[in-house]
């Protein structure tokens, strides 16, 4: 599972790649960016497949594997801690989910028209 600052780091850099998108103006300008904007979508989604597959499934799956009914959160059982974990990283991962999003939209807008 990614770290939280690592989503951060990953969300700043396409906010950054979305404005720089905005602000280019020719053809040229956009097609100049498309190489590192093709780079930083792949390390998102290679991001959010480390999240789908090692993440939140299986977190769940263990946690409610090991969680005994009316067991301390110190035995494995996730208590109120562990399920405000699991809604923040929902949380980053929904977010991130849209920004790649927009990304997408920023790249179909780059596109030369036929």
């Amino acid at each position: 599972m990614p770290a939280p600052d690592a989503f951060d780091r990953q969300m700043k850099a396409m906010q950054e790649m979305h404005k720089k998108m905005q602000v280019a103006k020719t053809p040229a300008e956009r097609s100049a960016l498309m190489d590192e904007h093709m780079k930083l979508m792949q390390s998102g989604m290679d991001m959010m497949g480390a999240v789908s597959s090692g993440g939140m499934g299986m977190g769940m799956m263990q946690h409610g594997a090991q969680a005994k009914p009316g067991a301390p959160a110190a035995s494995g059982n996730p208590g109120m801690g562990g399920m405000m974990d699991m809604h923040a990283q929902m949380e980053r991962r929904m977010a991130m989910m849209e920004q790649m999003m927009q990304m997408m939209v920023d790249r179909q807008a780059a596109m030369p028209s036929k």
